[in-house]
């Protein structure tokens, strides 16, 4: 014993450096990693950014200027991922997301509908013009004998030119093109008025019927009837279809404040959450996932370049195109009438 020390007792040399592990080991777990927080982040965002949609519709009670096709956009392809999974597991926290988004977008769906304004319903919409119009229209541009009204044959073989047949196949695309991006469009009756429809309880008889019959085919093939082969290929093909389906997004949003030309009812914290949740999607996809197809990272980074759309869209009717409209002689004259 010395200095007031106790028999036995083993002097301590310990410096302040000797707390350290012990320090790190209590306030930075080994579970704690930068995968596990961009994860979590990744599964609870729509949470926060489609909730304070939510709040925002509640509170001014219409949801003008949000499209409700964005919810059928989502549910649809998180159902798609979910039977997905079920066939070709991925990576969980993906799986994670794509439930929380069933359970977010359902809550935005019947908060929509319940604020929904009555030019967004069917009777109220503008038909598309039919395909067969379209071509009709097309082929009289290049091609002025109609082959159908009895028109001399030879006359009609003789503006058959290479020319013209070329830009009529690029026009013909262009038709494609037209009413694939009509349909997203919730300006105009769709085919069977999809998504549009008066009654809400069809839109829950829709989601319920797609469900059982998605999650019924993965069940069938991947576990009662062992097709490996088969379902593989079934799994690939609804794994491609949620992927376009979600990248296409952007697409009725875009539409809407393109007819508004105002960003009355789209709310700045939604436009944000997007973009962020486009950079941490990519993040995660690059460098923090396993076991992730390249188709993952495309429609990703297709996805942003539409979110970018809209941010652009967005500065243009929120800062640029209102001073246009007051520069314009019309304005002023009724300015000065009133």
């Amino acid at each position: 014993m010395s200095d007031g020390g106790t028999v036995g007792e083993q002097p301590s040399h310990r410096g302040p450096e000797s707390y350290f592990p012990k320090i790190d080991q209590f306030y930075i777990p080994d579970w704690l990693t930068m995968q596990f927080v961009l994860s979590n982040v990744i599964c609870f965002t729509p949470l926060v950014s489609y909730g304070t949609t939510v709040l925002s519709i509640r509170r001014s009670k219409t949801a003008l200027g949000f499209s409700i096709d964005i919810c059928a956009t989502m549910l649809i392809a998180s159902i798609f991922r979910v039977s997905y999974y079920l066939i070709t597991p991925y990576e969980i926290t993906l799986l994670r997301q794509s439930l929380v988004m069933i359970f977010i977008q359902l809550v935005l769906l019947h908060t929509s509908l319940r604020y929904r304004p009555e030019e967004y319903k069917s009777e109220n919409l503008e038909p598309v013009e039919s395909f067969g119009q379209l071509v009709h229209d097309v082929w009289l541009e290049y091609f002025p004998l109609d082959p159908f009204s009895g028109s001399d044959w030879k006359n009609l073989l003789k503006s058959l030119s290479y020319r013209n047949l070329s830009d009529f196949a690029f026009k013909l695309i262009l038709v494609f093109v037209y009413k694939f991006l009509k349909f997203f469009d919730p300006s105009y009756k769709r085919f069977m008025s999809f998504w549009q429809w008066n009654d809400e309880k069809t839109f829950w008889k829709f989601l319920g019927i797609f469900t059982v019959l998605q999650m019924s085919i993965a069940v069938f093939l991947s576990r009662i009837m062992n097709w490996d082969g088969f379902a593989q290929w079934v799994g690939s093909l609804i794994g491609t279809l949620g992927l376009l389906i979600e990248s296409l997004l952007p697409l009725p949003q875009i539409s809407i404040l393109n007819k508004l030309k105002s960003v009355q009812g789209f709310k700045f914290i939604l436009l944000i959450s997007w973009l962020c949740g486009d950079v941490l999607k990519i993040s995660y996809l690059m460098f923090g996932a396993k076991n992730i197809s390249v188709l993952f990272l495309f429609f990703a980074l297709f996805q942003m370049s539409l979110d970018i759309y809209i941010a652009a869209q967005y500065i243009y009717y929120r800062f640029y195109y209102p001073r246009v409209v007051e520069s314009t002689p019309e304005s002023i004259e009724l300015t000065e009438i009133k």
